[in-house]
């Protein structure tokens, strides 16, 4: 069984997880541990329901060079927040930590090979989009007729400039051999 926040003692290690714009891992500590409280919720109730209250501890802790406070359910051994401005895990135990790293791991791939899948069809859609605006709109239409010419003229350019390297390559190794001809 996890340990609970609660049960935490000054000085004892805490472990944190950053899943800001890179995922870090740190190593805190505790600073105090409150005594349980009951605390009421911030959100409002609808008429027919009554506002449940929730049994929590104040638990300050250190990570780097700061403290975070936060309320935390009696019951808890992982505790999310946002206290340094980024999503943060907390937890009692590392490996609390690894479930969550496997979690994002698995999260992530996830994203990857829905991304991959749909590529062929968004750029599908671009080029008909640009076809269906090409037909539509005729400023949209000249402004890619000139785009394409510019491009077929940059081409014909990389085309022209390979074929001068290899005749300038070519007239470098006639010299070579001839004046090779010539010593002899």
């Amino acid at each position: 069984m996890a340990i609970l926040f609660k049960d935490l003692t000054p000085a004892q290690t805490v472990y944190v997880l950053t899943k800001g714009n890179e995922l870090k891992y740190c190593e805190g500590s505790i600073v105090s541990v409150g005594q349980p409280r009951m605390e009421m919720p911030n959100t409002t109730p609808t008429p027919m329901q009554m506002p449940t209250m929730r049994n929590v501890v104040d638990v300050t802790y250190s990570v780097g060079d700061k403290n975070y406070t936060d309320a935390v359910d009696v019951t808890a051994s992982v505790l999310p927040t946002e206290k340094n401005g980024e999503v943060m895990m907390v937890a009692t135990e590392k490996e609390a930590i690894v479930k969550e790293l496997h979690a994002t791991l698995k999260s992530s791939e996830n994203y990857i090979s829905e991304a991959e899948k749909n590529v062929p069809k968004q750029k599908k859609r671009v080029k008909e989009c640009k076809a269906l605006i090409a037909q539509l709109d005729t400023v949209y239409m000249e402004k890619q007729h000139t785009e394409e010419r510019f491009a077929k003229i940059e081409e014909a350019q990389r085309e022209q400039g390979g074929k001068l390297d290899s005749i300038q390559d070519m007239l470098k190794q006639l010299l070579v051999k001839e004046e090779v001809k010539g010593k002899r």
